[in-house]
């Protein structure tokens, strides 16, 4: 049984242009499976609000899979979404942009501190999400200095409890965000065949599957 409390998670994942556009809907299915089980064990772990980003990829697919929980299990569970600007998806192609407002309607809270892009918008939006954040679950996209490994080394320097998904495993990676954690803490690590999760910070939460 769950611990109904007050608890914070902000979700960052990787965004679709980092993704095979032949193979969304299988990165969807997978990466969905993924988050849906991180949500879970976040929930039972008594998180009750979480804070999306809403670019395209994974921050939508994992709002949509906070949406169902909710709908359909969770009532007590909150999204709120965390927009850079209001003109976000301005250029985004259709598809993206239905599933984005889609989203937007069923959240139960959205921020957007201003009106049109400037630069440092999209960094000042993650750091936003992670004040007074619990928690962080990363999907993780293997770039070294990208918005997630930023991120997670924001979270790490405040103590953030940080679980990492990485589905995009191969030699091509350039980014090792594993050998870089040994330098500062000790972490659990498990992989598999799509994705590779460790989990770091003030609790480290220690779980093999």
């Amino acid at each position: 049984m769950y611990k109904k409390i007050d608890a914070t998670c902000s979700l960052i994942g990787i965004q679709a242009h980092r993704l095979d556009p032949d193979n969304l809907n299988f990165h969807r299915r997978m990466m969905g499976k993924l988050i849906e089980r991180e949500l879970r064990h976040a929930i039972c772990d008594g998180v009750s609000i979480f804070r999306v980003g809403m670019h395209m990829g994974a921050d939508i697919w994992a709002a949509q899979r906070i949406i169902l929980l909710r709908d359909a299990q969770f009532p007590h569970i909150r999204l709120h979404c965390y927009l850079p600007c209001e003109t976000q998806a301005n250029n985004w192609p259709d598809i993206w942009r239905e599933q984005y407002f889609d989203v937007l309607a069923q959240a139960d809270w959205v921020f957007c501190p201003q009106s049109h892009y400037s630069r440092g918008c999209m960094q000042r939006q993650k750091q936003t999400m992670l004040i007074g954040s619990d928690r962080l679950i990363a999907i993780h996209d293997n770039v070294a200095e990208g918005g997630i490994s930023q991120a997670v080394r924001y979270a790490e320097a405040r103590e953030i409890e940080t679980v990492v998904i990485r589905p995009l495993e191969g030699p091509d990676a350039p980014f090792d965000l594993r050998a870089e954690q040994t330098r500062h803490q000790s972490r659990s690590q498990v992989s598999s065949t799509y994705s590779g999760r460790f989990s770091t910070g003030k609790s480290a939460i220690k779980r093999a599957w």
